[in-house]
């Protein structure tokens, strides 16, 4: 199905938010073509749309505040890039772009009046208790998610735009009754039977068979006797973790490092916050409320008569930083348990209330001393390395042996013998010793690297002196490993050999299983009523049983071999799915879901050669770029 080709999911409105009546494509492909906006400025260019870095910031920042609502408040924005969260939400904001500029293009518009039926339409935004919309809880809702009303209508308008253009392509789907029920026949149905696994005991006294047979079982399985190539390497490497342990470091100079990273070692002041939000227009609500307040109403009572649940009046813990700018002095001015007056923003009236706070917190020089000298002795041996390695590889350069440049520097070397392609380094345990091996196998014999680095700063130079090729090992040299596979596998053709002759006598003579089984010194056992996939068999039974009952006939057998155990398997009932509109109703969805997709996935690559689309990641990398450095 082209369904693979593009991944489709709701509206970032309808998603991340509250489910309003959006659809919008999150699985659009930035291929290298797409790259490229020369001076620009902007984040990118759909058509004659342009995603700016504002609207990109907003829309991440948004995506990132939902995720802590998921992994909690210690989520950042570092781990949201790590995550491909950036990613993700460029993508989105593309595929909402392109979808909307097709259909101004056709010429497609949205009236208010749509707009706002649209929003008033959705239960999230309704009064629990009236069942009609609620301004309350729509402009709480937006400020949780950190919209503004305009930003979400505007949202709402361009995905019902592009609603319009989705529903004439996918309305006509049509699934076929027919279909439908015989896919759920085929998935729904039921089968049990039995089984037995055959007796072991009567193969395990084979006798080994002479050499000439052995000599062609070694040929004929030449793969399994055959040795990799090895090669022997004289490598040499230079690390700053091996310095650490000769680095002094001073008390003046532990003090000037413990002052220059201070900041890793506070802790920022962070605070509870409630809030009970009143409409734009209600300004003189707000003051009677905080009046009340005053006189020593409960918050939590005045909330509630405002139509706000607790799940909206509590925040969460901020810090300075994190709260909204326009809440932040009134919030960060209050004592402990204090509540603010009114306060404006654009969202409203805000009356604030802190619980608890958690005061600032700088840890002293003792109680991170270890973490600093660390540091400054990783820091002092990374700076000493450098100059080591300018030294070792001036050495290398003017010829000197990798074991004389070496010793010159410090620099730890090892004969390696019998190195493997993908296999470590012979035994040793080296830091990076994965690229190392792969550097060993780009050489040729006697060839030397240059002086190579790993991912995590290990530098290394390292010599191929030998190399030996693959070749089959003598059977001389393996013929106790040979007589060891041929025995297996002389066993498992033997057992296979008699269960498929137990099987055929109960497909040819009607045998019982039971009887048949008992002769073999084994116990019959019951698969349970299972579907093809598995489901339904009990404890302990293999799924390969029912794969082995969905291949038989009624009442007939047949061996069936499972890692070492060979099993005779005999189907003893079959249960016909129910095929009713019921039944095919979620297989009708899903089949028309699948069509709908394909249609929209071909629509979606034909816009792609018709509208432009530039992607500018300059731009990006540049607002991100401590995050993603980090």
């Amino acid at each position: 199905m082209l369904a693979g080709i593009r991944n489709f999911s709701k509206s970032i409105f309808a998603k991340i938010i509250f489910s309003v009546l959006a659809l919008s494509f999150v699985g659009w492909g930035l291929n290298a073509s797409m790259l490229d906006l020369g001076t620009s400025r902007q984040v990118a260019e759909i058509g004659n749309q342009s995603i700016t870095p504002v609207e990109l910031d907003r829309a991440f920042q948004r995506s990132v505040q939902n995720m802590r609502n998921v992994f909690g408040p210690n989520f950042n924005q570092q781990q949201a890039v790590q995550m491909g969260l950036l990613n993700n939400t460029v993508q989105s904001l593309v595929s909402q772009k392109i979808m909307r500029e097709d259909a101004r293009d056709k010429g497609i518009g949205i009236s208010d009046e749509k707009v706002r039926d649209a929003i008033f339409a959705s239960d999230n935004f309704k009064d629990p208790a009236t069942k009609q919309f609620s301004r309350d809880r729509f402009m709480q809702s937006l400020y949780a998610a950190g919209y503004t009303e305009q930003e979400f209508i505007d949202g709402v308008r361009g995905d019902l735009m592009s609603q319009q253009i989705v529903g004439s392509l996918t309305g006509t789907a049509a699934v076929p009754e027919v279909m439908a029920q015989q896919i759920v026949a085929y998935r729904n149905e039921q089968r049990s039977g039995s089984f037995f696994t055959l007796n072991r005991t009567e193969f395990d006294d084979i006798a080994t068979p002479d050499d000439a047979t052995l000599r062609k079982y070694h040929e004929d399985n030449a793969q399994q006797f055959t040795a990799p190539e090895t090669r022997d390497v004289t490598l040499a490497t230079l690390s700053s973790a091996d310095l650490v342990s000769t680095i002094s470091v001073t008390d003046e100079e532990v003090l000037e490092s413990y002052n220059q990273r201070i900041a890793e070692f506070q802790t920022q002041e962070k605070r509870t916050v409630q809030q009970i939000l009143f409409a734009p227009n209600e300004e003189q609500t707000a003051k009677d409320a905080y009046k009340r307040l005053q006189e020593g109403a409960d918050f939590m009572d005045v909330a509630k008569e405002a139509g706000m649940d607790s799940s909206v009046v509590n925040l969460g813990e901020f810090t300075a930083n994190d709260i909204l700018p326009d809440l932040r002095d009134a919030t960060f001015a209050l004592p402990e348990g204090g509540v603010s007056e009114p306060v404006e923003t654009a969202l409203g009236w805000h009356i604030l209330r802190v619980p608890s706070i958690t005061a600032a917190k700088t840890q002293s020089l003792d109680d991170v001393r270890d973490t600093v000298v660390d540091g400054l002795k990783q820091f002092k041996a990374e700076d000493a390395i450098y100059d080591l390695s300018v030294t070792f590889d001036e050495e290398l350069g003017a010829g000197t042996p990798i074991k004389d440049a070496a010793r010159e520097v410090g620099a730890k070397t090892y004969d390696l013998s019998g190195v493997v392609r993908g296999e470590g380094l012979a035994g040793e345990t080296i830091d990076g010793s994965d690229e190392i091996n792969a550097k060993i196998f780009e050489l040729e014999g006697g060839e030397e690297s240059l002086l190579e680095e790993t991912a995590n700063g290990l530098r290394y130079v390292l010599r191929v002196n030998k190399i030996t090729p693959s070749a089959l090992r003598p059977f001389e040299d393996v013929r106790d490993e040979v007589v060891t596979a041929w025995t297996t596998d002389e066993r498992q053709r033997l057992m296979l050999a008699k269960a498929e002759e137990l099987a055929n006598d109960i497909n040819n003579t009607g045998a019982d299983i039971a009887t048949t089984a008992a002769n073999d010194g084994a116990e019959v056992k019951q698969s349970g009523l299972t579907k093809r996939d598995g489901n339904g068999l009990n404890d302990g039974v293999s799924p390969s049983v029912a794969a082995a009952l969905f291949s038989l006939e009624d009442g007939k057998a047949k061996a069936l071999q499972t890692s070492e155990n060979v099993i005779i398997v005999k189907l003893d009932d079959i249960k016909a799915a129910k095929t009713d509109t019921a039944d095919a109703a979620p297989v009708t969805d899903e089949l028309k879901q699948a069509i709908n997709q394909d249609i929209l996935a071909q629509y979606l690559d034909y816009l792609n050669e018709e509208i432009s689309v530039s992607i500018n990641n300059s731009v990006i990398n540049g607002l991100y770029a401590p995050a993603a450095a980090n």
